[in-house]
C-alpha cells in the first residue's frame, strides 16, 4: 500500500516537472538570445555609434525582461513541487527532482542543466569581456577629456575667452641689469 502511494504521489508531479520542463526549454531560447545580444553589443563596441548602441541596449534589455518573466514562472512551479514534496523551495534543485522523474523527464532536466550551466557561464564571461572593454574605452576617454581641460582651464592657455592669442608671461628674471 506505502508503495502504491509513492507511484501515485510521483505519477502527480509528472505534469509539473513536465511544465518545469517546458518552461527551461524556454529559458535556454531566451539565453541564447541573450547570448547573442551580448555578443552584438561587442562589435557595437568594437566600432561604437550612439544609435546603434542605444538599440543593442533595447535588445538587451527585452531579452533580460523576458528571462525575469520566465524565472518568475519558474519560481512559482518549484513552490509547487516543493509543497508537493513538502519540502522548502531551496532544497529542490534539478538533480534531486531527477529522482522524481520518470527516465524521459531525467534525461531532459538534465539536459536543460547542462544546456542552462553553460549558456550562463558562456554569456557571464562574454558580459564580463565587453565590461572590461567599456571600461578600458572609458579610462582612456576620462585621460582625454582631462588633457583637454587642463589645456582650456589653465591660466597659460593660448587663447582668450574672446578668441585672441593671450600674451605671455615672462619666465626668466632679470638678475642683472650691468656687464
Amino acid at each position: 500500500m506505502i508503495q502504491e502511494q509513492n507511484m501515485t504521489f510521483h505519477t502527480d508531479l509528472y505534469p509539473l516537472i513536465d511544465s518545469l520542463v517546458g518552461l527551461l526549454k524556454r529559458e535556454i531560447l531566451v539565453y541564447r538570445e541573450l547570448q547573442s545580444a551580448i555578443t552584438h553589443e561587442k562589435v557595437i563596441l568594437l566600432k561604437p555609434s550612439l544609435e546603434r548602441l542605444l538599440e543593442s541596449n533595447g535588445k538587451k534589455e527585452t531579452v533580460i525582461l523576458k528571462a525575469k518573466m520566465l524565472e518568475e514562472g519558474r519560481l512559482k512551479l518549484v513552490r509547487k513541487i516543493a509543497k508537493m514534496l513538502d519540502l522548502g523551495e531551496n532544497e529542490v534543485n534539478l538533480t534531486m527532482l531527477c529522482s522524481y522523474a520518470d527516465p524521459h523527464q531525467q534525461t531532459d532536466l538534465q539536459e536543460c542543466q547542462s544546456t542552462l550551466n553553460k549558456l550562463l557561464t558562456d554569456s557571464r564571461e562574454m558580459n564580463q569581456n565587453n565590461k572590461e572593454l567599456l571600461n578600458y574605452s572609458l579610462h582612456f576617454l576620462q585621460g582625454s577629456v582631462d588633457f583637454i581641460h587642463s589645456i582650456l582651464s589653465s591660466p597659460s592657455a593660448c587663447y582668450m575667452p574672446t578668441g585672441k592669442i593671450r600674451p605671455t608671461g615672462r619666465n626668466g628674471k632679470l638678475v642683472r641689469t650691468e656687464g
